[in-house]
């Protein structure tokens, strides 16, 4: 590692991964810092035992892939590693609904036709398209059957998947195998054929020299002595226990929206002009698992939703309930999570115990609780048959709120009472695609071991505002009142996007990094 590097990218997910490959592609020399390890082919798991080690810890258990986060009222699940949430997403790049940026919290110069090329730039690299017609996916009719049922419409969703023979990918050159429908696309492919962030952006950025570190968590930020001076970045090799910084006229925070509003927060006395916006507008995007189990109907049965990719289709609830209901899928050595769902107790002595008392932890003001392989010692128990799974996404109300306690640590604020409508409306939809199923609702919004809200899509934190006092960095992620910080990541968006969030983070980075480079190359 280099002491000093024209830009410095803090995170290499969707974000950071989109940025640094930008900036290098223009010569820049770019550092980037990943908390999480680099992953290969035969790094995932591939069955439920192993699942508690693969918990990301900053001390116990680096190498995880999984980072779970227990709030004080929320439970937050991010990737960790070189490629970030996208290695753990399960690839679905939907544009968002033009009608959401009517919401008041988005800057004015931010809608669907501004971001229009920008979610067209993204597709060079990660490729979406429709599952092919071949082989026949039980799930895929057995979710189209069900919304006929219902009166409803079955969409196929775009996911940046590979289909076909082996390649080289034409973004990066990198090897990738074709889907052969393994079920495998939210605990890591084995056969590369997701378009993941860290063989598209980030294979591309490395050759053009970008240098990327993983096992590297960035702890401090001092900005710049003076007008032209370098951003000082202060990190942990978390895997050589040593500590280092590195220099920079820019800095980049693409840490995801736990991560970079976490770095602000704990550095805001180093960065006091920071706005009091920061922390602000919180939202798990109106993530809510539902199952519909046992199907009855001909032609629902037999769905087999650990065969295919994770999703697949959805029913568009938008315009009449606000959210969408998307198919779910599970290998099937990971089938018992489904059991996790409805409240059974896979976990087992000393680990429900140690998340017990995390759970209380965080209603004194030690929150941030990472969950890691010690606390899951899980038990197998017989699969519950052939469900299906369903992913409801909405637009809840944004009105969560991040902040340090007063023992200092990082925790979400978050009430149900201004999002319930939404929710009691996805209860409605899933009872009512139940029905159509001959199936038995089940709608696990608080379920299974933490008793939490849970999230895998959250935003906000650093919104994005014309004005200052209401957000954090400006329309193209620049920090107000700092020139050479910008953050470019989920934790930009101001408000819930009712559809899967990834293309719309990416399209933001896009022109985020667009813009940057259009400002230093004055």
């Amino acid at each position: 590692m280099e002491r000093a590097y024209d830009a410095i990218v803090v995170g290499s997910g969707f974000g950071g991964g989109i940025t640094a490959c930008r900036l290098a592609e223009r010569g820049f020399s770019v550092c980037v810092l990943e908390r999480g390890r680099r992953f290969g082919p035969g790094d995932y798991p591939d069955r439920l035992a192993q699942f508690p080690h693969a918990l990301w810890h900053p001390r116990r258990n680096p190498g995880g892939m999984f980072d779970v986060r227990i709030m004080r009222d929320v439970a937050v699940v991010t990737g960790a590693g070189v490629g970030g949430g996208s290695l753990v997403y399960a690839n679905v790049q939907l544009r968002a609904p033009d009608a959401i940026f009517d919401d008041p919290a988005w800057p004015d110069a931010i809608d669907g036709g501004e971001l229009d090329r920008f979610y067209t730039r993204t597709e060079e690299a990660l490729d979406p398209r429709a599952t092919p017609p071949q082989p026949p996916l039980p799930k895929v009719a057995a979710f189209e059957r069900m919304a006929q049922n219902a009166g409803r419409s079955a969409l196929a969703l775009p996911i940046a998947v590979h289909f076909g023979a082996d390649r080289r990918h034409p973004f990066s050159g990198v090897f990738q195998q074709g889907c052969d429908n393994l079920g495998r696309c939210d605990v890591g492919c084995p056969r590369m054929s997701k378009n993941t962030i860290d063989i598209t952006y980030i294979a591309r950025a490395e050759t053009f020299g970008a240098e990327v570190f993983p096992l590297h968590e960035v702890h401090r930020i001092d900005p710049p002595a003076r007008a032209d001076g370098a951003w000082r970045v202060g990190f942990r090799d978390l895997q050589y226990k040593t500590a280092g910084e590195v220099r920079a006229p820019v800095l980049v925070l693409a840490a995801g929206t736990l991560g970079s509003t976490r770095l602000l927060l704990r550095n805001r006395r180093r960065l006091p002009r920071l706005s009091p916006a920061l922390g602000s507008r919180y939202s798990g995007n109106g993530d809510a698992l539902a199952l519909a189990l046992d199907p009855t109907a001909p032609g629902v049965t037999g769905a087999h939703a650990e065969f295919g990719p994770v999703m697949t289709s959805r029913i568009d609830f938008m315009a009449q309930r606000g959210h969408m209901v998307a198919d779910g899928g599970l290998p099937a050595s990971f089938s018992d999570v489904l059991e996790v769902l409805r409240g059974v107790r896979l976990l087992t002595g000393l680990g429900r115990l140690r998340v017990a008392a995390k759970n209380v932890a965080t209603k004194i003001g030690f929150s941030d609780r990472a969950l890691a392989p010690g606390d899951m010692h899980v038990r197998r128990r017989a699969p519950i048959g052939d469900s299906l799974i369903f992913l409801c996404i909405g637009r809840d109300a944004a009105d969560g709120r991040m902040r340090l306690t007063h023992f200092g640590s990082f925790d979400i604020r978050w009430e149900m009472r201004c999002s319930q409508g939404l929710f009691d409306s996805m209860r409605e939809s899933v009872r009512e695609l139940a029905q159509a199923a001959g199936a038995t609702a089940f709608f696990a919004l608080d379920a299974g071991p933490l008793g939490k809200f849970v999230s895998v899509h959250p935003l906000g934190g650093c919104p994005m505002s014309d004005d200052p006092a209401a957000g954090v960095v400006d329309d193209g992620g620049k920090v107000h009142g700092y020139d050479g910080l910008y953050v470019l990541d989920g934790s930009i968006v101001p408000a819930a996007i009712g559809v899967n969030p990834s293309k719309t983070i990416a399209a933001l980075a896009e022109r985020g990094a667009e813009r940057l480079l259009a400002e230093r190359e004055r």
